[in-house]
């Protein structure tokens, strides 16, 4: 059984899937998670269409669809008990179900565990106990677990596999129909309305002062799964001075090596970058609610999984207030009209990118699902 609750953990359960089919091609799945899950071969008891959420506002307000969601899970595991339990990410949702597979006594593997690390590290001890093995996809986190009692063991980030390109920056310009003598910055304003919401109008606030001062630059803007052009367009509602900015759809790497600075929201998309090479500003804005909570609850330094990972500021972060037109116009500024400081920070983000292991995440982390799986089996009683 395998369940993953959002379009990320949808594509790192599908390779998993995959690579424990190319380990054991008798294995069969199902479970929750979405169309790439499928794809891979999962029978899904619930597709996860309007699952995901941001936020712990809104969290609350689809409880009570979550928890019957929950509840027809652990029928099926009551049920039809699998070999193994892997559970991806989407921790509110799925340490109830480590809990109850545990007493079931069905073996849990959590790939890409919850960000105890970062908030609420009570959950540390709390998996220890419920969850066999921990697939941990930081070495430090790696390392936190272990501290909390945890089996865990350090399979490397899934982005290593895929979040990269052949291309050089001349290549991936000329591929987008953009200069080679301009400066180009990629806008990433997040994958989700509601963060667009927040945050893209700034960003066009920004760029409308910033192409006041350097008419020779040029934007790119790298449309996330699901976002609409039409959302786009809502967000510049009122904003004079706008320059072209280019739309982007399935070439988020290629704009992201084309690009002398990216502006992304705080999440995945920042490692992605770093990946690339690229450097950026990290953004966020959320709720004022989320945001009162995430003070309290949160004892992080940083907020950026670059600077997290490099245990220190290497990108700057602008966060809820902070994030203002006249802030990201003077930090952007700032970067363009001091090379050295791109090329340190290029420097930096490749250190960050060697943390993050090898490539084969998926084919180690099924090959510790199969150890477990018939490590257990063989400890049945016929």
């Amino acid at each position: 059984m395998i369940v993953a609750g959002e379009p990320s953990g949808d594509l790192h359960a599908s390779h998993v899937v995959q690579a424990l089919k190319a380990q054991n091609s008798e294995i069969s799945f199902y479970g929750m998670g979405g169309d790439r899950m499928e794809e891979a071969g999962v029978s899904l008891n619930i597709h996860i269409r309007d699952s995901a959420v941001m936020g712990i506002a809104e969290a609350i307000a689809v409880l009570p669809k979550f928890l019957k969601k929950q509840a027809l899970l652990k029928k099926h595991i009551r049920e039809k008990p699998p070999n193994a339990l892997i559970l991806i990410d989407f921790a509110e949702f799925n340490m109830p179900l480590a809990k109850y597979a545990h007493a079931q006594g069905v073996p849990v593997v959590y790939y890409i565990p919850p960000k105890a690390w970062a908030w609420r590290p009570g959950r540390a001890k709390k998996l220890a106990k419920y969850a066999n093995l921990i697939a941990s996809i930081f070495p430090f986190e790696t390392e936190f677990y272990q501290n909390a009692g945890a089996s865990a063991k350090f399979v490397g980030h899934p982005l290593v596999d895929f979040a990269k390109t052949d291309l050089t920056s001349t290549q991936a310009r000329e591929k987008l129909g953009l200069k080679n003598d301009t400066q180009v910055i990629g806008l990433m304003p997040g994958s989700r309305r509601s963060e667009i919401q927040r945050i893209l109008p700034t960003i066009f606030k920004t760029t409308a002062y910033i192409s006041s001062k350097l008419p020779n630059t040029e934007w790119i803007l790298p449309l996330a799964p699901g976002i609409s052009e039409e959302l786009i367009s809502e967000c510049k509602n009122g904003i004079e001075g706008i320059p072209d900015i280019k739309l982007i759809r399935n070439e988020t790497y290629t704009a992201m090596r084309a690009s002398t600075l990216m502006l992304v929201t705080s999440g995945t998309a920042t490692l992605e970058t770093a990946c690339i090479g690229t450097p950026m500003i990290i953004l966020y804005r959320t709720s004022w609610l989320n945001w009162r909570i995430i003070n309290v609850l949160t004892p992080l330094e940083h907020s950026g999984l670059p600077n997290l990972i490099a245990g220190k500021r290497i990108a700057p972060e602008l966060l809820q207030d902070d994030l203002t037109p006249d802030n990201l116009t003077n930090h952007t500024l700032e970067l363009l009209s001091n090379p050295d400081k791109l090329d340190a920070q290029r420097n930096l983000l490749n250190n960050v990118y060697k943390k993050l292991g090898e490539p084969g995440t998926a084919e180690r982390t099924a090959q510790l699902v199969l150890e477990l799986a018939a490590s257990t089996h063989n400890d049945t009683p016929d």
